[in-house]
């Protein structure tokens, strides 16, 4: 039997939120079955102690369900200061597991997608000594707020956004194994957009609550109801059904309807409340028919179902939707906006009716339905749908190891490791680069010295716009021409302090995964731990960091001259280029959140000439993200003078409007774990903004 951790900000019935329901419901199906469960939930003690106390009785198996508190894990846990609260959460999650798996065997531990949670522990598995004594690190999917807001909400992005959408991409990418509530679903929108391969993706229908089945139906020419089950709240698609059923109840005024309105409100309209919205949506002579019920018990909505004729789901995007499964196994008809989560299980004119989603569709659908007594009984049920619950991803999860663990040959060849010097005359070997690098544990590398001017024998070296004598750690010159490329890169500045243990890390991290473009970790300035979020947002780099030389083993074609890698157009930012380049070539790359190169000089920020020489030579291959960071930079720059301009790597909301900040806790509730994102935007709303400020160094 397998030891299954689930991560969580809920659990059903403690806090809301439809992914604690889809654990509640999955612990009672595993533990049934004979599996242990693990909660390691991150909530406070009162709720904890509710939790642990009395609702986990409610399990079907309790004795088998052990729960864990982020808090109580991370006593010793100390968050950097400058990282976003996204990277917090996630360092937290990984530092809390990391103690977790200290005490007991675990088999598979799931994560949850969205913001993120699970990109740290990712991280720090690839640069662990082996995955075979770990567990597999598996995300679940039930909709990123990346792909809420490119496909069905719309809201402004910001920088927070942006890291959000940032650590949700790179979790997604890094995660062992993804969980999917349907194939349809993740080929329509996580493949296109995150580039993921379908064999990453493994196919767990969620487990579902059902409906007591309806007895009652409302007969022909009796007064019905047409029944919305869900949430108020733009992706739920209800105003989409107001209006269409105030255009039926004004072309057909002869039929006695109502349309009952089942759900708690939200925060995402204009007015604030969304049902005061869309109450304005309504006309006054109207709103009599239009009946807000708000968040009801299941067996108050089989009540309310009994006197619908069929029930509407006009989603604008949806990874599953419990409630739309719940009434058509409750037996009412139901009608469906034509979605890729819908359509793997609800065929039209089968077992439901699809429309296109427009109003007008909406329109037609619901009166086809309203008339034709006979479609509205073939649709009604006729088999059963989702019945699969979880899939066989728990009976053996050590199975699928192999797609963990599917790493390339560690390279054989040394990694090519550059110190620049600051003077033409500096003691090689007394520097505290090349004596860190002297110390290495991996003795797979050769160092180039990097001294400034040409080479009075020739063979200089043109490296970010300047001319460099090179040299090997004992001093003696080398002919720039004949210098070549091995499989990996590293920069150093001449009095930077490298931990014995970085290049041995590095090298283990790139070996694990053929699609890295670059291994690093974090950095120490003056005694203070700098969070790195080249890994993250690549796209802001230069603009935060300027012409900072990024500390990281960066993944190189062998055989290239040396002194043909940099592109000579970007000038101070041509390392960065190369790096933008590799991302594009490779993919993006790992920063382990451990300060393991103390660095000391301060750089200045980036021309305009080399940032849009950068832009116009490498932006594309960010795409549409860099077009976004580009926007951000512009109001950047609009910033009023004497006003501190937002950070892109403390992120926020301080000076936010209210309507904003609601839109994002908004969001954040819609997404089946409330907490996380609601508790990160409140967070950071509470934050001063501090003085722009560059914390790079050269």
């Amino acid at each position: 039997m397998a030891r299954i951790c689930f991560v969580s900000y809920e659990i059903h019935p403690t806090t809301p939120g439809g992914a604690g329901v889809l654990i509640h419901h999955a612990i009672d199906l595993l533990t049934g079955a004979g599996h242990e469960a693990l909660l390691l939930l991150d909530m406070d003690q009162a709720s904890f102690a509710r939790f642990a106390e009395h609702d986990r009785l409610t399990f079907a198996h309790p004795g088998r369900v052990r729960a864990f508190r982020v808090d109580d894990l991370c006593g010793d846990f100390a968050a950097p200061g400058g990282a976003s609260v996204f990277q917090v959460k996630s360092l937290r999650f990984a530092h809390a597991l990391g103690r977790l798996r200290a005490a007991h065997q675990i088999d598979l531990v799931e994560f949850f997608e969205y913001c993120g949670p699970g990109y740290y522990a990712f991280v720090q598995r690839l640069f662990e000594p082996s995955f075979a004594a770990g567990p597999v690190l598996a995300s679940r999917v039930h909709g990123s707020v990346e792909v809420l807001e490119r496909f069905g909400n719309g809201l402004v992005r910001d920088v927070d956004h942006f890291m959000q959408h940032s650590i949700e991409r790179r979790g997604l990418a890094l995660a062992e194994t993804l969980l999917v509530p349907t194939r349809a679903y993740y080929d329509a929108y996580y493949r296109p957009l995150y580039g993921l391969g379908p064999e990453r993706a493994l196919v767990s229908t969620p487990p579902k609550q059902s409906l007591p089945r309806v007895t009652g139906r409302p007969a022909p020419g009796e007064p019905f109801s047409i029944a919305f089950v869900g949430r108020m709240f733009h992706l739920k698609g209800v105003d989409q059904l107001v209006h269409a059923a105030v255009a039926l109840m004004k072309d057909r005024p002869g039929l006695d309807f109502t349309v009952d309105l089942i759900g708690y409100d939200s925060a995402d309209g204009p007015l604030g409340s969304y049902e005061a919205y869309l109450r304005t949506l309504i006309p006054t002579g109207l709103r009599g028919r239009f009946v807000f019920h708000g968040q009801q018990a299941h067996g108050r909505i089989a009540e309310l179902l009994g006197r619908a004729l069929f029930a509407v789901f006009p989603n604008r995007v949806e990874s599953f939707c419990y409630a739309l499964h719940e009434v058509y196994d409750a037996g009412v008809p139901v009608i469906a906006n034509a979605l890729p989560a819908f359509t793997d299980f609800f065929t039209h004119e089968k077992n439901c009716l699809l429309y296109d989603g427009t109003t007008a569709g909406l329109t037609r659908a619901m009166e086809r339905m309203i008339d034709d007594e006979g479609l509205r009984g073939r649709v009604r049920r006729p088999y059963g749908v989702a019945e699969e619950a979880l899939g066989g991803v728990y009976e053996s999860p050590r199975a699928l190891m192999p797609l963990a663990n599917g790493v390339e040959p560690v390279p054989t060849d040394p990694s090519l490791v550059m110190v620049v010097f600051g003077t033409a005359h500096a003691d090689i070997g007394a520097s505290a680069a090349v004596r860190s690098m002297r110390a290495q544990a991996s003795r797979e590398f050769r160092v180039l010295c990097l001294m400034p001017g040409a080479s009075e024998q020739g063979g200089t070296l043109w490296w970010c716009g300047s001319p460099y004598t090179v040299r090997d750690w004992e001093g003696r010159v080398l002919d720039a021409s004949e210098l070549v490329t091995t499989s990996s890169l590293a920069q150093f500045r001449a009095g930077d302090v490298i931990h014995p243990s970085w290049l041995m890390l590095c090298r283990r991290a790139l070996a694990r995964r053929a699609d890295l473009g670059f291994a690093g970790t974090w950095t120490e300035h003056n005694g203070v731990t700098e969070p790195g979020t080249l890994d993250l947002t690549p796209e802001l780099t230069p603009f935060v960091d300027g012409q900072r030389l990024q500390r990281v083993l960066l993944r190189t074609t062998p055989g290239r001259p040396v002194g043909e890698l940099l592109d000579a157009s970007l000038g101070r930012l041509g390392h960065l280029g190369l790096i933008w380049e590799t991302i594009g070539r490779v993919g993006p790359g790992v920063l382990l959140p451990r300060a393991l190169v103390r660095v000391s000089v301060v750089a200045g920020p980036a021309s305009d000439a080399d940032l849009q020489s950068l832009i116009l030579r490498h932006g594309g291959v960010f795409g549409d993200r860099m077009a976004i960071a580009a926007s951000l930079m512009a109001r950047r720059g609009r910033a009023p003078a004497g006003t501190a301009a937002p950070m892109m790597v403390e992120p926020s909301l301080a000076s936010a409007p209210a309507a904003t900040l609601e839109h994002k806790i908004a969001m954040a509730d819609e997404l089946g774990a409330t907490l996380l994102a609601k508790m990160a935007v409140k967070k950071m709303a509470k934050r001063m903004m501090a003085p722009d400020r560059m914390n790079g160094e050269g």
